[in-house]
């Protein structure tokens, strides 16, 4: 019997270590490079960092940056709980960059857990680190990190962790995982039913771990129901429906009625997964760029795993029943729970002690590198800006606008703690006040502070011309008294401290 060398033994680990950090540097590229170049925005970058900012002042965290909506509970929106772990990162670099951290870390202790779970299910050294780079890799990774920080990127990192704890009948810690994913964001709790009660399937021979696991479901499922129909409408100011239901409007009232509708109409269900339920034809084979996507990214493993095809059902439900298009495709971060469920799909099939078939790893990787890669230059998704996603490219590298130094010292000139009203992409840089609002949004605001020349992620929810109107016009209104401006801004103040109010610009 051969007997391995202390470097050789070592060589594996330092590849993992290496993964590591390479994967580190690449979505930092992404996710602190737009920072850098005011590509992030008031949703969801400043609103979750006005609720950092609360609770670091151990204030309850409220939402003042929606631009339909008067200012709420954090809560009310999105029940999630993670924003809370920022707090101590916030004492030293700030709400957004703490937010920005974490959700690199999230990603990082996401693909650890996989080549944990890989080494459990038999893998070796080499193949978890394969199976780590098979995550890591994953396109909605970086869709996620191209839109600013999102809740449940950080619950979706857990799913490793809690399979390979549900399959060593770690109950405590498995316990921990699933608390974990559930205060991550609300519909988590919903996803986490459909989680459970698929590994209760892949382990249907160990009854520990089936009733154990549907009694989790079950507790799952009720707290999803609690908070959706009860607790954030309480919350919120105005005792709103949960408003992500409003999405989902044309095929019924509630989840019953929706899930009604569609099993009473498999037509209906075929067309809504597949094809463009929307007029305009801009948003055709959206929904068939997601499919390949998952094909390639792993979704062959699902044949013979179909377990890990019931964990994705409630997140390819979310997107592709949706009437919203920005939903259906590849971008932003509601694809993110599908990574975690396929690379453990194919750590399963290619990582099994009996069956270890090493030499696949490299095709498996290949595609989804493959498909990412080619996906980061061009794709069907409606609304894909490269420069947000694409780290490969110049583009990402160029600020926004012409002279970032000189905006960030005009903003400087901002004061602190006064009610402020901005555009879009300031906003995350203006999070040291109590009351901000999104343009043209008004409400308390004493001060307004504009982009002379947006993009279109600063114009929003303005057009790129009435948001240049905005900024033109206000500097000649009498109401308004230019405090400062240059080539790329405009600061105002209200000439009366208002009251607060509904009031807002219009065009």
């Amino acid at each position: 019997m051969s007997v391995s060398s202390p470097t050789a033994l070592l060589l594996p680990r330092r590849l993992r270590a290496g993964l590591l950090v390479l994967f580190g540097l690449i979505y930092s590229l992404v996710s602190l490079v737009n920072q850098v170049n005011f590509r992030t925005g008031a949703l969801d970058m400043g609103y979750e960092a006005q609720a950092v900012t609360d609770l670091a002042h151990l204030r309850a965290p409220r939402v003042t940056l929606l631009p339909d909506a008067p200012p709420t509970a954090f809560l009310a929106g999105h029940f999630s709980l993670t924003p809370s772990l920022a707090v101590p990162l916030y004492y030293l670099v700030g709400p957004v960059w703490a937010l920005l951290l974490l959700q690199i870390g999230a990603l990082l202790i996401g693909l650890l857990g996989i080549w944990r779970y890989a080494r459990y299910v038999g893998a070796s050294e080499t193949q978890a680190n394969w199976a780590l780079a098979f995550l890591g890799s994953q396109w909605a990774l970086f869709s996620a990190l191209g839109f600013d920080f999102h809740d449940n990127v950080l619950g979706a990192m857990a799913l490793p962790w809690l399979a390979r704890w549900v399959a060593q009948q770690r109950w405590g810690r498995a316990a921990l995982a699933a608390g974990f994913i559930i205060i991550s964001k609300e519909n988590l709790a919903l996803w986490l039913a459909f989680v459970l009660l698929g590994l209760a399937w892949q382990h249907r021979q160990h009854r520990a771990v089936v009733w154990r696991a549907a009694l989790g479901a079950g507790l799952a499922l009720a707290y999803f129901v609690v908070l959706t129909r009860y607790l954030m409408p309480a919350l919120d100011t105005n005792h709103r429906p949960y408003t992500q239901l409003a999405r989902y409007g044309a095929l019924g009232a509630s989840l019953p009625a929706i899930a009604g509708n569609l099993l009473a109409h498999p037509g209906l269900l075929w067309n809504t997964l597949f094809t463009n339920t929307l007029p305009d034809t801009a948003y055709d084979y959206i929904k068939l760029e997601l499919w390949v996507g998952l094909l390639l990214s792993g979704g062959w493993a699902l044949l013979r795993r179909p377990w890990y095809a019931l964990m994705l059902l409630p997140i390819l439900s979310q997107k592709l029943l949706a009437g919203d298009a920005g939903l259906w495709g590849l971008n932003y971060q509601y694809s993110i729970e599908i990574a975690p469920v396929l690379a453990l799909a194919v750590a399963d099939a290619l990582a099994g002690a009996r069956r270890p078939a090493a030499g696949r790893w490299p095709w498996a990787l290949g595609a989804v590198v493959l498909f990412t890669v080619a996906t980061l230059y061009t794709r069907r998704s409606t609304w894909y800006d490269r420069a947000t996603t694409n780290f490969l490219i110049g583009s990402h590298y160029r600020p926004a606008y012409p002279n970032p130094a000189g905006l960030r010292a005009a903003l400087a000139r901002v004061p602190a703690d006064v009610p402020l009203s901005a555009s879009s992409t300031l906003t995350p840089h203006l999070t040291n006040r109590r009351d901000l609002f999104l343009f043209p949004v008004l409400r308390t605001a004493r001060l307004v502070a504009l982009l002379r020349e947006p993009d279109e992620a600063g114009a929003w929810p303005l057009s790129v011309a009435n948001a240049k109107r905005a900024a033109t016009q206000l500097r000649t209104d009498p109401a308004y008294r230019v405090l400062y401006e240059d080539a790329q801004l405009v600061l105002l103040a209200r000439q009366l401290a208002p009251a607060d109010s509904a009031a807002a610009w219009r065009p």
